[in-house]
């Protein structure tokens, strides 16, 4: 018998996850079930257990490796980690969603739903705290090799501005979904414009 590679799984955990993501922002999440997921994908039960336990695990999973996924791909370049400025990151990265998920609209339903029921919010919050780990190890190179920062204080920046960046990819994701006449490209084109001005904090 063949033997599985971590890469065989990695490629079927997000294979399970894009079908999960899929029923989500059809059916909405909380209407949707592990029957209609299993569907989704073309595989078996067994398959689709042998990787997610059940289906709050897979609200989470799903999200959490296709954000991932996407802010990887977003980062990763020719130049390696840093070589995108902030706005060129956040542009890739929503880009990525809108492609990979086919509706973003999936996370403002998570986010909605946390805020009534108190058992979502230990998702939300995982996805959030990687979202800002990845920003945060990303500003903290960038404010290095671009702005000339001392590490403590590319460190430090980074701490204060992954929070706006996350916000930023957020109010995206909410205007998209919500607002018919939101003009993502010229929201795009804001976003790359930004060049907070950190002399204050350089050392």
């Amino acid at each position: 018998m063949p033997k599985v590679t971590e890469q065989h799984r990695t490629d079927r955990r997000l294979e399970i996850a894009l079908a999960a993501l899929r029923v989500f922002a059809r059916k909405g999440f909380r209407a949707a079930s592990m029957a209609d997921i299993i569907a989704e994908s073309g595989l078996s039960a067994g398959a689709i257990y042998g990787h997610y336990r059940g289906k709050d695990e897979l609200i989470q999973a799903a999200i959490a490796e296709i954000l991932g996924e996407r802010l990887t791909d977003a980062l990763d370049g020719e130049d390696g980690l840093g070589a995108h400025s902030p706005g060129e990151v956040v542009t890739r990265f929503v880009r990525a969603i809108d492609l990979g998920s086919g509706d973003p609209g999936i996370l403002l339903q998570v986010w909605a739903q946390a805020a009534l029921d108190p058992s979502m919010q230990g998702v939300t919050s995982r996805v959030g705290e990687m979202l800002l780990g990845v920003f945060r190890d990303y500003l903290s190179v960038w404010y290095q090799n671009e702005l000339g920062f001392s590490r403590e204080a590319a460190v430090g920046s980074a701490e204060i501005f992954a929070p706006l960046y996350v916000g930023i990819v957020q109010g995206y994701i909410v205007q998209r979904t919500i607002f018919s006449e939101f003009d993502g490209d010229g929201y795009l084109r804001a976003a790359s414009s930004i060049r907070p001005d950190l002399a204050h904090l350089k050392s």
